[in-house]
């Protein structure tokens, strides 16, 4: 490990082997992993319907694994297909040239200020506390995120607005009020601006802090989009294939974006293939502007095929609500056992536990505590910080394969980290 840059140091742990939810580390140890590694497993580790996927490809006679993406491929457009049926209506178009989360966003960011060039428009709304990639560009759009530093370049073409925080409402206000308050800033904010081209947005805020908005909020910002003619950029990198019950969360929204963002779940976490699927008006980008060397190959689209036909056939995403009530049951016994916990949250199995002081104000340091204290318990958890130092949220995000005894067994382990971080 002496060779590795300061910027890939990795935990002392090795994982060796793995099969659904659990992996084991070099000691044989397992673990119940409510990360999907990284956050990318939708379907756990080493799932029967994508390692067939890719074995059958690779024993297929003839099987080239690299070909350019200059040359027509059935597999590339048979996955763009898939993706315009199930997306919401009206996005029509589909770039695959991508590799992961970062190359999404950010082509999302060139379609929209592409477009407006002409009409002088290139600022992009964005989130604080939002994490969008690790490019220049992404990382300028980032709003607040750890890293973020001028020497790291990026046009800094961003306006930063703080997102809805439902668990946070004003004393006195309702949750009505709330998105209505919201609303009209980000009105007043849209119309007293010639320079705005869109507005980039996770429809759950997950490095936030799991931040789920009022449908009532993202249907109005979509509305004013719509109005005044800002691109809606929606980054569904998290929440897209199956976590939040839908293969995509703003169906479960009911809104029709100009852009959605994906990677990570489409591939069910198989390098390399991310993409954006868009509004044909954006369809604006020349050859050579937005496409990676290893996007849109035949290996990654077979593996995002296999796992869209499991996810839309099986059954799987009827179960979510079950296991959702599941955790939440666990959650909330837990919040109304520890006066630390301040408030559990979240949409399908995406989840967050937020924890505060005496006084309800956040505590930013026993987030840490709980998270090296759940690991020694043979249980991964996250810690969805996009700002130094504010650990007062975890976030649990696991294959949505797993089962309702694997939640029991998680959260019986939670419970116990939970206990032996009561100070």
């Amino acid at each position: 490990m002496q060779y590795l840059a300061k910027n890939m140091v990795p935990c002392p742990i090795e994982i060796v082997s793995g099969k659904g939810i659990k992996v084991y580390d070099q000691n044989g140890k397992e673990y119940l992993d409510l990360t999907s590694q990284t956050l990318c497993l939708n379907l756990g580790h080493r799932h029967p319907v994508i390692m067939d996927a890719v074995r059958d490809l690779f024993d297929k006679e003839g099987f080239t694994y690299y070909v350019s993406p200059r040359f027509k491929n059935s597999k590339v457009a048979e996955l763009a297909e898939r993706l315009v049926n199930l997306a919401p209506e009206g996005l029509n178009k589909v770039n695959l040239h991508l590799c992961n989360g970062t190359d999404a966003t950010e082509d999302g960011l060139k379609r929209a200020r592409k477009y407006h060039r002409d009409d002088g428009k290139m600022k992009i709304i964005s989130l604080k506390g939002s994490y969008l990639g690790s490019s220049s560009e992404t990382i300028s759009a980032s709003g607040g995120n750890i890293w973020q530093e001028p020497c790291l370049g990026g046009t800094g073409d961003y306006i930063y607005i703080y997102p809805i925080e439902p668990y946070r409402t004003p004393k006195g206000m309702t949750i009505d009020d709330l998105v209505e308050v919201k609303l009209n800033e980000f009105k007043t904010l849209v119309k007293g601006r010639e320079d705005i081209a869109g507005i980039i947005m996770e429809i759950i805020p997950f490095n936030a802090g799991v931040l789920v908005p009022p449908k009532e909020y993202v249907k109005g910002i979509e509305k004013i989009c719509n109005e005044n003619d800002v691109a809606m950029i929606v980054d569904e990198i998290q929440t897209s294939f199956g976590w939040c019950g839908d293969i995509f969360a703003s169906n479960i929204y009911n809104i029709k974006p100009d852009v959605i963002a994906l990677a990570k779940g489409m591939t069910a976490g198989f390098p390399a293939l991310a993409a954006t699927v868009f509004k044909e008006k954006y369809d604006v980008l020349n050859p050579g502007t937005s496409e990676y060397t290893f996007g849109a190959q035949t290996l990654g689209s077979v593996v995002a095929l296999a796992n869209i036909n499991y996810l839309t056939t099986s059954g799987i995403l009827e179960t979510i609500p079950e296991k959702h009530q599941r955790f939440m049951s666990h959650l909330q016994r837990m919040k109304e056992k520890y006066s630390f916990v301040g408030d559990v949250r979240g949409l399908g199995l995406l989840l967050g536990v937020e924890f505060i002081h005496k006084d309800g104000s956040p505590d930013k340091e026993i987030g840490i505590d709980v998270f090296h204290a759940a690991v020694k318990r043979g249980l991964f958890i996250n810690i969805p910080t996009t700002f130094p130092g504010h650990h007062s949220t975890i976030s649990i995000k696991p294959p949505i394969i797993i089962s309702l005894d694997e939640i029991d067994d998680a959260m019986e382990r939670l419970d116990d980290t939970m206990q032996s971080c009561v100070k």
